[in-house]
C-alpha cells in the first residue's frame, strides 16, 4: 500500500458538515411522523355521502345493481371523480364502443349490441354528480343499437 492511501482502520476524517445531514435527517424524520399523525385516508365529507345516498336511490329505481355505499362515496367523491372529468369526449365515446365487444382478443373481435342499462348507469352519474355534461353524454350515445341482452 502506499502511504497516501487511508488503511480500512482507519477512519475517514471529519468534514465538519455531519451536523447538516443529522439535521436533515431529524427534519425528514418529524415531517414524516406528522403526515402519518394528520392523515385520514377517508374523506368522511356530508355531501359525498349524500350524493352517494341519491345515486344508490336512482340505481335502485332502475332495477341496477347498487355498489357498495362507502364505495360510492370515496370514488365518486362530491364531483363525481373520473366520470364527470370528460364523459363526451371522443376518446370517452371510443372507450365506449372498445368496451361493447365480444371479448375476443385479437382476430375474431367484433361489435355487439349492448344492453341500454350499461351506459344508464354512466348516465344517473352524471345526472346526480355532474348535471350540465349529462347532454352531451346524451348526445355521444344516442346512435348505438341496444336490446335487452343482460339476465334479469
Amino acid at each position: 500500500m502506499s502511504p497516501s492511501t487511508p488503511t480500512p482502520a482507519e477512519p475517514a476524517p471529519a468534514n465538519g458538515h455531519s451536523w447538516i445531514y443529522w439535521t436533515i435527517g431529524i427534519v425528514v424524520v418529524v415531517l414524516a411522523i406528522l403526515g402519518l399523525v394528520t392523515y385520514s385516508g377517508q374523506k368522511d365529507d356530508r355531501e359525498a355521502k349524500q350524493k352517494a345516498e341519491q345515486l344508490t336511490q336512482q340505481f335502485q329505481k332502475a332495477g341496477l345493481p347498487v355498489p357498495d355505499q362507502d364505495i360510492l362515496t370515496r370514488t365518486l367523491g362530491t364531483d363525481g371523480g373520473n366520470v364527470c372529468d370528460n364523459p363526451a369526449s371522443a376518446l370517452g365515446k371510443a372507450l365506449l364502443n372498445d368496451q361493447a365487444t365480444n371479448g375476443a382478443d385479437f382476430v375474431g373481435r367484433r361489435p355487439i349490441i349492448i344492453d341500454r342499462r350499461i351506459v344508464l348507469a354512466e348516465g344517473l352519474i352524471l345526472q346526480t354528480y355532474c348535471p350540465d355534461k349529462v347532454k352531451a353524454y346524451q348526445d355521444k350515445i344516442n346512435d348505438l343499437k341496444y336490446d335487452n341482452t343482460l339476465k334479469e
